[in-house]
Parts: structure tokens; C-alpha cells; sequence
């Protein structure tokens, strides 16, 4: 699970050499916010996290931490480093930690 946050939908691109580690599905459900209530939605899963091999590099994309309070979910700290450190390295040293989200639950370390 992961935090209150902005859901991109319909990413466009070559989608080459990608592998879609996490996706969050897009529900048909109305948006009180848009003049369009159904505008955006699409209805299926959409990729959040997306590891590229470009030439000899290597690419993390994240969609996911629009806001200070979508940030300080533990999944996208966790994420971004573990990313980050595969980008630069092509290597996982950073362990999960024991507070991660499960499936049904949010976890969060509070800005101070």
C-alpha cells in the first residue's frame, strides 16, 4: 500500500529494455474534483516504478511522490534509495525494512 498520491495514467514512450516492478490500478470511479467526472480514468493498472537498461546505463523511474505527505510513506523512501543504489551500482545493499507497507496496510515516517 502506498499513501495518498497523484496516479499517472497513460505513460507513453518506447517501453524498451523496461521491466514494471509496481503498478496501481486506475478505478472507474467518478473525480469530484474535474468538470469531467470520469476524465483520466482508464479503468486497468497503471506502471508507478520502471527499471530501464539503456546502453551501459540503467534507469529507475518513479511516478510515484507528488506531495511532502505521499514522501513519507516508507514504500517510496524505500523505493527510491533501493532504486537509486541499482542505478548507480547495478546492486541491492539496502535491506527492506521492518516497517515497509504490506498489502494492507500504509506505512509512514512523519516529517518533523
Amino acid at each position: 500500500m502506498h499513501t495518498k498520491d497523484e496516479l499517472y495514467e497513460r505513460l507513453r514512450g518506447p517501453a524498451k529494455n523496461m521491466t514494471v516492478l509496481a503498478t496501481a490500478f486506475s478505478g472507474t470511479e467518478a473525480d469530484i474534483y474535474k468538470a469531467n467526472k470520469n476524465e483520466g480514468r482508464t479503468g486497468r493498472h497503471e506502471p508507478l516504478l520502471m527499471a530501464v537498461e539503456y546502453g551501459k546505463g540503467r534507469v529507475f523511474h518513479s511516478a510515484l511522490g507528488h506531495m511532502d505527505y505521499s514522501m513519507e510513506c516508507v514504500g517510496f523512501i524505500t523505493t527510491l534509495q533501493r532504486g537509486a543504489e541499482w542505478a548507480a551500482t547495478g546492486k541491492f545493499t539496502q535491506s527492506i525494512p521492518h516497517d515497509f507497507p504490506t498489502a494492507n496496510t500504509v506505512s509512514a515516517r512523519k516529517f518533523k
